[in-house]
C-alpha cells in the first residue's frame, strides 16, 4: 500500500485521535492542532511508514515539542501565562480527575510521556522506547516508576517540598 485512502485515514483518526492528543497535551501548545498536522502528513506521505501509530506518535511528538518551544518563546516575549489544560475528559468514580491530572502534570516530562504514550497511546514499551529515544529497560524502568510516583501522590503519601 502506498497511499492512505480517506476511509482508511479517517478510521485511523477516530480511533487514534483522542490518545494523541492526551500525549501531545504533556507540552504546551495546541494538541488538537498538532494531531491534525500529524495526520494531514499521513496524508500526504507518498509511501505509508510500516508502522503507522509509532509514526503518528513520533510525528506528534515532534511537532508538539517545536510547538512548545514556540510557546515558550512567545510566553517570554507577552508575559503571559497560560491556564494549565485538563488531561483528563472522564474519571472512574475512585478517582478524582483533576486530582490525578494535577499530579500527573507534577511527574517529570520522561515519566509523563513514558505512562501517558502506554496507557492512552497503546503503544508497546519497545514502541515507546523508540519514540522517546531510550532504551526499552529505561523506558520500562519510567513507566514503573512513575505509576510507582503516581500513585504515592495520589494516596496522598507525598508531600511536596516547598520551594
Amino acid at each position: 500500500m502506498t497511499t492512505i485512502d480517506p476511509d482508511t485515514l479517517g478510521r485511523l483518526y477516530r480511533r487514534h485521535a483522542p490518545a494523541l492528543r492526551l500525549y501531545a497535551r504533556q507540552w504546551p501548545g495546541a494538541a488538537d492542532d498538532v494531531v491534525q498536522e500529524a495526520f494531514l502528513q499521513l496524508a500526504r506521505q507518498a509511501v505509508l511508514p510500516r508502522q503507522v501509530l509509532p509514526w503518528l506518535y513520533r510525528v506528534v511528538r515532534n511537532a508538539a515539542l517545536a510547538a512548545g518551544r514556540a510557546a515558550a518563546r512567545r510566553r517570554r516575549r507577552e508575559s503571559a501565562a497560560g491556564a494549565p489544560e485538563a488531561w483528563f475528559s472522564r474519571a472512574d468514580d475512585r478517582l478524582d480527575a483533576a486530582a490525578a491530572a494535577a499530579r500527573l502534570a507534577e511527574l517529570p516530562l520522561e515519566q509523563r510521556e513514558v505512562i501517558v504514550a502506554r496507557l492512552w497511546g497503546g503503544l508497546t514499551f519497545d514502541e515507546v522506547a523508540r519514540l522517546v529515544g531510550c532504551s526499552l529497560p529505561t523506558a520500562h524502568r519510567r513507566y514503573q516508576a512513575g505509576l510507582a510516583e503516581l500513585q504515592q501522590r495520589l494516596e496522598g503519601r507525598w508531600t511536596r517540598t516547598p520551594t
